[in-house]
Parts: structure tokens; C-alpha cells; sequence
């Protein structure tokens, strides 16, 4: 590939694009095409041509689901587990409250909403189960022999297929965790990407992902920069994307490699060709191993998920809208001729290199010598009599027959305007027996008048990022604690607000 100029990018054209009148709920790639999910139990499946195969429907919603190879698991709120190929529907199970389906080909697994972990076989028939409470991650071993899980309260725990434990790993007990990801398990390796609120100052990273074995335990802990959303394997390592945008390679033992920061969260991950398909906000990108970007797609809309689809496809689908309107799948090649395009950013933009000790930040000789050549205030004056006269013109010119409202109304609505974060109101706790108090962060107050916020964060006064959902619970000790609230609407425009936690 011949290298482009600075200012130009390297991007590529869809090949087909699908729309869906609804938003998506989940989506799978099945044989060489794909499928998407409705909350309201709409199935449509697709070729890799975008060109609509079937339509399906369920009574119920659609609560939990899950795919493997040719089938596809769903489960409905009335408590059915319905599991579907290409040329048949079969109700295997009834009266299950499921929140969650993984699916392999020789067993299903069913966490339901009493904190269940239940083992079943593709026939229905109940083989293990097992109680840990709300299960918020599933996996299980490419030689289906473990099965490793999360829950909400920041425990792992692995099992045999007959749901017996093999190992288990706890929180802290004086910190508040989750675990974030979980890698898939491959010859009995896998990482766990875990996150703490740091209310306790010690040396444990807040960010970390730890090396497993199933039969060995915890091999090794890697401190990452923000929280892993997602992660693949290769070879001997793995790629991790993460919530502030980096794209990292880690092996154990070894040092990490940042590859690049996108800058936005990384949703999804894909090896193709020994390069990497990385999605990040509205954005699919494909980059090598060593860091290079080969080419750049900009989707209509966010990113979610990238689907592998075959015969050198792959399907970019839009996030779930939660104003439940239509979404969009763009379908690409990676393989496809590369376009060059002119990158307005980089050459409009001006970056000052502020590690260069001449640069003072004060204005130079021939920049003052610029300033004294601007516009006297009379002739400011005068530029904006003729702006006001030029206006009353325009004004004036308009036909009968159009309605300056109206008019009005149509420049408004090109207008975005910005998010209003609201982090609450400062708040005084009193401690408990230990000096410590858990508090509820709430920032659901915040909105978005024009549109909707597709992205929350709650950063402490030392600028650790603790969580990216509306309401966060904290522990804190005694003393005087600040959080910022920061909000971003569907058209990337950013609000902050801050508030202050005294515990007594």
C-alpha cells in the first residue's frame, strides 16, 4: 500500500446498506449472512448482499439470547427458551425467568433472574444447576470441559461442565469491584479485565486484567490505562480495546503495547487477515499489528458491533437507539479498493507542541504586528450596519408564499444544542463503625433537549474514571470528596457538572 500525504485519509465504501424499522437488541453473523433481534421478538435474517431472507416472529419480548454456529437461543419474558436453526423453531424449555443465554455446541447455559446458573443440553433436558446470584458474564472453554462466570458483585468463578468449582476468585473486601470482561477460554487461558473504585489508596491498580489458567489459577496481574469493554485472542496474546479508547497488545510476562488511542470507547474487536477491525463511536478502522491504520469507514451511526459474515464481508451494526427508532447495518469489505480523501481535521487543525521550551505561550513580535492590522472599532461598526442592513434585505425578499417561522424553524433544527449534565445536588453522610460510607452518585437527572446521551462518566477529583452508567455507588471515607459528572449527546457535544460528597 503506497503511503498518503499527512493530509489525506485512507477510507473504503459500503457494498450494500440494510435499514430496520426498529431499534436492534442484538445481532448475529449465521452462515454468511445475519440476523438481528427486536426487544419486541421481530427476527429478521439477511445475506451478506443485504438482501432480507426470512422474517420470524415470537409472542413475547425477547429477553436474553445467544448464537452459535447455524443456532440461535432466545428466551422471552413469559419464560420460554426457544431455540432456532435455518429450518426449524423448537420451545425447548418453559416457565425459566432467564436474563442471560451462552450457548455451545454441546450444552446451554441459563442464568436467571433468582441467581441461577442452569446447565441444559440441546434438547431441553436439565443436566446441572447451580445458585451465585445476578451473573452479569458467561463463558465457556472452546473444549466445552469449563465454564467460567462473573457476577454483579466483582466475583469469578470457574467451573466443569457439570457445574462443579474448580477455582473461585472473590473482590476485595475493602474496595467495591466489577469485572468488566472476560476473554474467551482457549486451551484453558483466559483474562479477566476487573475494575475498582480506588476508594482505598494502595498499590492496586484500579484498571487490571489478570492471566488465568483453569487448572493453574491467577498466573499474573497487568495494570491497563481505562477499563477493558472488549478483548480477542491471538497467538500467544491479546488484543484489548478500552473505555477511553485504547487499543492495546498484551502477552504474559511481557510489557504492554499501546497500538493507538482512537479516542472514543472501543465497542467491539475483530482479527482479519492478522490485522485488527476495531470499532470506536461512530468509526471502523483496520489496523495492523504494529499500529497503522490502513483504512477508516464512517458509519451513519455509533458502532456496536462488528460481524464476520464470510466471503470476505462484514457487517458494521448501528448501537441500540433507545428512542426506539430504526437502526442502520452497513456492510464493507475490508478487502475492498482503498479512496483517498482530503482529512479536513488534520489540516485545519493547530496543535502547539508545548514540551518545546520557545514556545511561551505569549503572542510573538510579528503576531502583535498582525493585531494592530485589525479592523479600528469604527470599522467594526460599520461592518455590522451593513450585516443589519443586509439582513433587513434578505428579509424583505422573502415570497408571499414562504413563512419566515417556518424558515426560522428549519435553521434552529440544524442547530445541536449541548447536553445538560446534572450530578446532583453536594451531599453531607455520616460513616459507618469502619469510617466509611457507600453513596449513590445519580446523575439520571442529566438530558438532552435536542437528542438523547449516548455517554455517561463519573471521574473522582484524581481523575479516575469510575463508571460509565447514570447511577454508580461509591465507598468513601471520611472527608471532603468532589466528582465530575461528564455527559456526550448523540451528536458529540460534551457537558460536565460537579458535586461534593462530606462524609462525617
Amino acid at each position: 500500500m503506497p503511503p498518503s500525504p499527512k493530509n489525506v485519509i485512507s477510507t473504503i465504501v459500503a457494498t450494500a446498506e440494510v435499514d430496520v424499522d426498529y431499534s436492534i437488541l442484538e445481532s448475529y453473523a449465521m452462515g454468511d449472512g445475519f440476523i438481528v433481534l427486536s426487544e419486541n421478538g421481530s427476527m429478521d435474517s439477511f445475506n451478506r448482499e443485504g438482501i432480507k431472507i426470512s422474517s420470524n416472529q415470537i409472542s413475547e419480548n425477547i429477553v436474553a439470547s445467544d448464537s452459535q454456529g447455524p443456532l440461535l437461543t432466545v428466551s422471552s419474558s413469559k419464560g420460554d427458551v426457544i431455540l432456532i436453526s435455518e429450518n426449524s423453531e423448537k420451545k425447548i424449555l418453559s416457565g425459566v425467568k432467564c436474563n442471560g443465554i451462552c450457548i455451545s455446541e454441546k450444552l446451554i447455559l441459563l442464568s436467571t433472574e433468582d441467581g441461577d446458573i442452569i446447565s441444559i443440553d440441546k434438547q431441553g433436558d436439565k443436566r446441572a444447576s447451580v445458585n451465585l446470584g445476578d451473573t452479569t458474564i458467561i463463558r465457556i472453554s472452546d473444549d466445552h470441559d469449563q465454564i467460567v462466570v462473573a457476577t454483579d458483585e466483582g466475583k469469578m468463578t470457574v467451573f466443569n461442565n457439570d457445574l462443579e468449582m474448580l477455582k473461585s476468585s472473590p473482590p476485595a473486601k475493602d474496595d467495591i469491584e466489577m469485572i468488566t470482561n472476560i476473554s474467551p477460554i482457549v486451551e484453558g487461558r483466559f483474562i479477566v479485565s476487573r475494575e475498582s473504585l480506588g476508594a482505598v489508596i494502595d498499590d492496586r491498580p484500579v484498571n487490571r486484567l489478570e492471566f488465568w489458567h483453569v487448572r493453574e489459577g491467577l498466573l499474573e496481574v497487568v495494570e491497563i490505562p481505562s477499563r477493558a469493554t472488549c478483548i480477542q485472542a491471538s497467538g500467544d496474546g491479546y488484543y484489548v480495546g478500552c473505555f477511553e479508547g485504547e487499543l492495546l497488545w498484551i502477552e504474559r510476562g511481557k510489557d504492554l503495547t499501546l497500538l493507538s488511542n482512537l479516542g472514543y470507547s472501543i465497542t467491539d474487536l475483530r482479527i482479519w487477515d492478522g490485522d485488527i477491525l476495531v470499532s470506536s463511536w461512530f468509526y471502523a478502522r483496520r489496523i495492523s499489528p504494529e499500529g497503522i491504520e490502513k483504512w477508516i469507514f464512517e458509519h451513519p451511526t455509533i458502532i456496536s458491533k462488528i460481524l464476520l459474515l464470510g466471503q470476505g464481508i462484514i457487517a458494521l451494526v448501528g448501537d441500540k437507539n433507545s428512542s426506539g427508532s430504526g437502526s442502520l447495518i452497513s456492510l464493507i469489505g475490508p478487502d475492498n479498493e482503498i479512496h483517498y480523501e482530503e482529512n479536513y481535521d488534520a489540516k485545519n487543525s493547530q496543535i502547539s507542541d508545548l514540551s518545546d521550551k520557545s514556545f511561551s505561550g505569549m503572542p510573538s513580535e510579528n503576531e502583535i504586528a498582525k493585531a494592530a492590522e485589525r479592523n479600528s472599532i469604527n470599522q467594526i461598526d460599520s461592518i455590522i450596519r451593513d450585516i443589519n442592513q443586509s439582513l433587513e434585505v434578505s428579509m424583505t425578499e422573502l415570497s408571499d408564499d414562504e413563512d419566515i417561522l417556518e424558515t426560522l424553524s428549519r435553521s434552529a433544527s440544524s442547530i445541536n444544542l449541548p447536553p445538560v449534565a446534572d450530578a446532583g445536588d453536594d451531599i453531607t453522610v455520616i460513616s459507618n463503625d469502619d469510617l466509611k460510607a457507600d453513596v449513590i452518585l445519580d446523575g439520571s437527572k442529566s438530558y438532552d433537549p435536542d437528542g438523547e446521551i449516548v455517554s455517561w462518566s463519573w471521574i473522582s477529583e484524581t481523575g479516575r474514571v469510575l463508571g460509565d452508567a447514570p447511577v454508580i455507588k461509591v465507598r468513601l471515607s471520611q472527608g471532603v470528596h468532589s466528582f465530575s459528572l461528564s455527559v456526550v449527546d448523540n451528536k458529540g457535544a460534551k457537558s460536565i457538572s460537579k458535586m461534593t460528597v462530606r462524609v462525617v
